[in-house]
């Protein structure tokens, strides 16, 4: 059944990764400049600033950690399938946030800077633990289905 608590989670999980790629991860602050640093750019903190660098990397990581959180709602008739893409989408989504958090602000811009998160940073992730929540519900049906089909 579509409306299982699993299909509400990955559904909150899909909704946060699609606002998380719109908004700022971060601004980064050197010595001369302000940066936003965003899933797509790091550009300058300016209307109508330069773009240093593209990191769309990380927002290609978002799209696919959203596509396949969207996805495994809909396998909810083959459970292990179901839970083998959300251990998936688990790894796609902590290797994204090791981009995010750690390597790319470092890489870009050395480590002489200042990097201070903002609270949208949240949005990428809440979809872990919710996924994660997922799958737990979808590991506790499957053994309730293979305990059913074991007593008949």
């Amino acid at each position: 059944m579509i409306q299982r608590i699993q299909s509400v989670l990955l559904l909150l999980a899909t909704i946060s990764l699609v606002v998380a790629m719109f908004m700022p991860v971060a601004v980064v602050t050197t010595n001369e400049v302000q940066y936003i640093f965003t899933p797509w750019t790091l550009q300058e903190n300016i209307p109508g600033g330069d773009i240093v660098y593209t990191t769309y990397y990380i927002g290609i990581l978002q799209v696919i950690t959203a596509l396949m959180s969207f996805i495994a709602i809909f396998l909810y008739k083959k459970r292990p399938l179901q839970s083998k893409l959300c251990v998936a989408t688990v790894v796609v989504n902590f290797v994204l946030l090791l981009l995010m958090l750690y390597v790319y602000p470092d890489r870009l811009l050395g480590k002489d800077n200042e990097t201070v998160f903002s609270l949208w940073t949240l949005a990428s992730i809440l979809p872990l633990a919710l996924i994660y929540t997922a799958n737990k519900f979808i590991l506790k049906d499957e053994k309730k289905v293979r305990e059913a089909d074991r007593l008949r």
